[in-house]
């Protein structure tokens, strides 16, 4: 950047924030990539630099990047040392399934709370011990039904006792339904005087007040009145808790209760935490909708539920952001390859993406060899070098299987059957009239990904199927042929807004892969007289805008997928990305995307909050700060905040932006 750009681009961020604040802090970052801290954003002529400027008395010339920071922080390269006694408490798991004697696919409710506390982004830990989840967690969320019965109780009356006594000193308490008989002991505990449960009848529940603080994050249609489905609810009567949802619209049945008692509150929903989170991510959901080009945030309305009480219940409350660097939301287009057309238009799109410096990712259907009456050979010769383009431009790839068979989804069709590529070519067929495919889902796996790799030196990590077409087979097919990322589905079939874990044989007691599934938000994919043409394209995406902007305001991105065989479809993607804030969001990178993913579920930190001087520091392992260079830290909570620096396990400063966050808080942003 010449140094008039850089004096001009230091001014306009001054312009944007304004400087007469006594608490503003900028990150001054300089040419050999140190960086330093200043209040003095004074930009002046100065003899002694050599752009004749100086930005705090920092010559301009030396300058990479000028960031503001909403809150002061430490020095970079100073040492802290926090107070082990301003250590905020995580959120315990308390698992109960074996005082319950749940069978093993009933402990998918402890799954479904992990992936509900790693959603809410909250520090966690799991446990069986009653008194350790007291001693230790700021909030204790139960891992299954509260039962109370001969055979099969929950809490002994001591365990009773110590959680009354928890919520009365502070504590916060969420639960998912009681199912047995009610004790007084939780009859007090939850504000309760009885609960019944009905099968498969009650189907949504809506809030009762959006001007709770537990309600932030719900306020779209969707939000605000919730289908479960159809699935087993237990309904309360109240005593002296609050009602904060009714099942079907109806205030007799309740479906989420608030008891506040002593310093503490102890909260209640109406269902088990699997049949509205991991019945959802298996698509095993009864009743419910699972319409494309819709926004669809059921199984993450819990994660949103609890991190709010959080910040509601806590003076000061975490977590782990779920955009990367800090944006917002980003936008994360993807490009499926079926035809030849694909391969020879498809240079529209990669220029485009390029220009904006968005490395975009193009899913390929390897179709190696001819099919009559079905696919051409277009993975030939003829078309390698458009590839091989869109990698020296920086863009990545992924398998679209081989053969984009229509009904890949009928497991008996496609057996886990090995094939060499020479061998699936003879093997491999497709009966049109009949509608009948013959082929291998291990082969769709593994021979498309080794072409790939063979013809362009580059390890192949993402799968998506052709027309999202999904089998039991899946899963372990994934797993062989060494995938580590999968968008075979859209975000309302699985009604999650945020990549899901993949189970084995997409069952409840198959084991979790390692494999993350990334859901598909919207596309140029539209059934019936809804298509899109080339008459009507420019009207598409103003309906993705909107799917969009609703899952910014949950602080969640989306993966769009634009088939690349139309210089239009490029200027959709144009459209759609002119219609966003980009001060506020940004364009991003598929596999980036799921990097940072996997990366965020690894990392760990602890926060510390000085309530006398509203000192706040993060603290995680300077190998994990490191491998989270794109992950932010939200601070949210009713306490007032001073300043915040992160540390390391050394104590060692890092820079970091500072930014106030449209939901209120404060974002940290590890890189800096």
């Amino acid at each position: 950047m010449s140094d008039t750009k850089k004096y001009f681009s230091a001014l306009a961020a001054l312009a944007i924030i304004g400087c007469g604040s006594a608490s503003a802090q900028f990150t001054v970052t300089n040419a050999d990539g140190s960086s330093v801290q200043t209040t003095d954003g004074t930009i002046s002529e100065s003899a002694t630099a050599s752009a004749g400027y100086s930005f705090g008395g920092i010559d301009i010339a030396g300058i990479k990047s000028v960031k503001f920071n909403a809150l002061p922080q430490g020095e970079a390269g100073s040492i802290v040392v926090p107070d082990s006694a301003t250590l905020v408490k995580p959120v315990a798991i308390l698992d109960v399934t074996a005082p319950n004697k749940e069978s093993e696919n009933l402990t998918r409710n402890v799954a479904s709370v992990e992936y509900m506390l790693e959603i809410a982004g909250l520090p966690r830990f799991t446990t069986t011990s009653c008194s350790e989840a007291v001693a230790k967690g700021s909030m204790i969320v139960i891992s299954s039904p509260i039962l109370a019965s001969s055979s099969k109780t929950t809490f002994t009356p001591e365990e009773t006792a110590m959680l009354l006594d928890y919520v009365r000193k502070g504590g916060v308490v969420v639960a998912p339904a009681i199912e047995g008989n009610m004790t007084d002991g939780l009859k007090e505990l939850f504000g309760l005087s009885g609960h019944s449960a009905t099968a498969k009848t009650r189907t949504t529940y809506t809030w009762a007040d959006l001007s709770r603080p537990e309600t932030v994050y719900f306020d779209d249609p969707e939000e605000t009145t919730v289908a479960i489905g159809e699935i087993t609810t237990v309904a309360a009567t109240v005593s002296t808790a609050t009602p904060l949802a009714w099942f079907n619209d109806d205030p007799e049945a309740v479906a989420v209760t608030c008891n506040e008692l002593g310093e503490g509150a102890a909260y209640m929903c109406g269902f088990r935490w699997r049949d509205v989170v991991e019945r959802l991510h298996l698509n095993k959901s009864l009743g419910l909708s699972s319409r494309s080009q819709t926004f669809s945030p059921l199984s993450d309305i819990p994660a949103f539920f609890i991190r709010a009480i959080s910040a509601a219940r806590n003076k000061l409350s975490a977590w782990k952001f779920t955009v990367p660097d800090g944006y917002q939301a980003v936008l994360i287009p993807t490009h499926d390859c079926d035809s030849r057309t694909a391969y020879d238009e498809m240079h529209w799109m990669a220029d485009y993406e390029t220009e904006m410096g968005l490395n975009g990712h193009y899913f390929l259907t390897v179709h190696y060899f001819r099919q009559p009456q079905y696919l051409s050979q277009f993975y030939c010769d003829e078309t390698l070098p458009a590839v091989r383009k869109l990698l020296e431009a920086g863009h990545t790839i992924g398998s679209h299987s081989v053969c984009h068979y229509p009904d890949f989804s009928i497991t008996e069709r496609f057996p886990m059957t090995p094939f060499t590529p020479e061998e699936y070519a003879e093997y491999a067929t497709r009966d049109v009239e009949a509608g009948v495919s013959t082929g291998s889902t291990l082969a769709e796996f593994q021979v498309s990904k080794e072409l790939l790799e063979r013809d362009f030196g580059v390890n192949i990590r993402a799968f998506r199927s052709g027309h999202l077409c999904v089998n039991k087979h899946f899963p372990q097919a994934h797993v062989m042929a060494g995938y580590q990322f999968s968008s075979c589905y859209t975000a309302p079939a699985l009604h999650a807004q945020f990549p899901v874990p993949q189970r084995m044989n997409n069952d409840w007691d198959g084991e979790i892969t390692g494999v993350l599934q990334i859901p598909l938000h919207f596309s140029d994919v539209y059934s019936g007289d809804a298509g899109m043409n080339d008459n009507n394209w420019a009207e598409k995406p103003a309906q993705w805008f909107e799917i969009f902007e609703k899952l910014k305001k949950n602080y969640a991105s989306s993966v769009v997928l634009i088939h690349p065989n139309r210089d239009w479809k490029m200027k959709a993607e144009k459209m759609l990305v002119d219609m966003m804030d980009l001060r506020e969001c940004g364009l991003y990178n598929f596999q980036d995307y799921g990097d940072f993913w996997n990366n965020r579920r690894d990392f760990q930190f602890d926060t510390f909050f000085d309530a006398e001087t509203g000192r706040v520091t993060l603290r995680a392992n300077a190998a994990d700060i490191a491998a989270n260079a794109a992950l932010g830290i939200l601070i949210e909570g009713t306490a007032d905040i001073t300043s915040v620096s992160l540390i390391d396990e050394e104590g060692t400063v890092y820079p970091v932006r500072i930014k106030s966050m449209p939901k209120g808080g404060y974002l940290v942003t590890l890189r800096g």
